[in-house]
């Protein structure tokens, strides 16, 4: 997409892009999204699980939650997904920083009304966030219509969003090429630890196994 006046990067501009595919797979591998929005008390910010669907988000929340309240009556939002992929390390410590991917996207989330459609993207989030937990073996029990009343659903079209990654190396000055420190980058991942059991289930079933190639814990079925 074009860029807007929201999206024009300041400060990098080389670093971001407006590519849909690009967004939409740093979308869909990070694990969750942070919803920026103005309130009379000032902004706030709030993390919560999301995915994709198509060209739009699925958030979810608390029905009664204050972002839900405020979002839901049209107030525009930024929703932000980051990926930290390394630390980078310079010979210099204001030449520092970190290897990125991140997608801000604008706009305005409408409510999803029908409890059936609600139960149903809610149950889109959980599969998202663990491929296979509704679909695989010993699946968990779907979200009832009537579980959806406490649980509200917003949907944001992906219209206007920018792009921007930072990898490779720190940008040392030559003066700094004697300096007698190490040099390059740390690689980072999210990576799940062995599976915890409940007192109802540890003793009934195998605990699944999973893996983490694009940051959500895929279920091994």
């Amino acid at each position: 997409m074009a860029p807007t006046s929201r999206t024009t990067a300041q400060r990098y501009p080389e670093r971001v892009t407006y590519d849909r595919d690009d967004a939409y797979a740093i979308l869909d591998e990070a694990l969750y999204v942070h919803i920026g929005f103005a309130t009379d008390e000032g902004p706030v910010v709030i993390p919560t699980l999301h995915t994709r669907v198509d060209d739009r988000l699925l958030l979810h929340g608390s029905a009664h939650g204050r972002y839900i309240k405020a979002t839901s009556s049209g107030a525009p939002v930024c929703v932000t997904a980051t990926i930290i992929d390394g630390v980078i390390l310079g010979r210099a410590s204001s030449h520092h920083s970190a290897a990125y991917r991140s997608v801000m996207v604008f706009g305005r989330a409408t409510p999803v009304e029908d409890p059936a459609e609600r139960a149903d993207a809610l149950a889109q989030v959980v599969e998202s966030v663990v491929p296979g937990r509704l679909t695989g073996p010993n699946p968990a029990r779907r979200p009832s219509v009537e579980e959806s009343e406490y649980t509200a659903v917003l949907t944001l079209p992906i219209e206007e969003f920018s792009l921007k990654v930072r990898a490779g190396f720190a940008r040392d000055e030559p003066k700094d090429d004697q300096v007698e420190a190490w040099a390059g980058w740390i690689p980072l991942t999210t990576a799940p630890g062995t599976p915890v059991p409940d007192a109802i289930t540890g003793g009934r079933f195998t605990a699944p196994r999973y893996d983490t190639a694009i940051h959500r814990f895929r279920q091994d079925t």
